[in-house]
């Protein structure tokens, strides 16, 4: 009889654990899309919005300078932790796009071998110069 109701207990403990774990389980899956719903109605409105942060700069801790473009003129502000000021407007040919910013991708050995070149050159005009 006691062996019978320790079986009991070790199944029911069972059945507990796999609710609680299904119940875990489901929590997470309505928070994945909640989030992923909430996300995507922001990522609409702020697409069609003539508000666009180009870029943000760390000056110091809580304190940013941001390029704004608010349809079609551009603009920097300061951002801190207390206030937002206006600092200046730019022109549309004073601000580098990231498309316009070349970027010269090389791998590591590319990289390596020209600086070893550097180097052997370096040396043998070292060696010149002692002679």
């Amino acid at each position: 009889m006691i062996i019978l109701t320790a079986g009991i207990s070790n199944i029911d403990n069972l059945l507990q654990l796999l609710g609680v774990s299904i119940l875990f389980i489901f929590i997470l899956v309505i928070t994945y899309y909640t989030t992923k719903f909430v996300g995507g109605a922001k990522l609409s409105i702020t697409k069609n919005s003539n508000f666009k942060v180009l870029e943000t700069y760390k000056i110091a801790q809580n304190k940013y300078l941001q390029l704004i473009q608010i349809g079609t003129r551009y603009f920097v502000i300061s951002v801190s932790k207390d206030d937002i000021r206006f600092l200046t407007e730019l022109n549309e040919n004073e601000i580098l796009k990231q498309d316009d910013i070349k970027l010269q991708k090389s791998s590591f050995t590319d990289l390596f071998n020209s600086s070893l070149k550097k180097l052997k050159d370096k040396n043998k005009n070292d060696q010149k110069n002692d002679q």
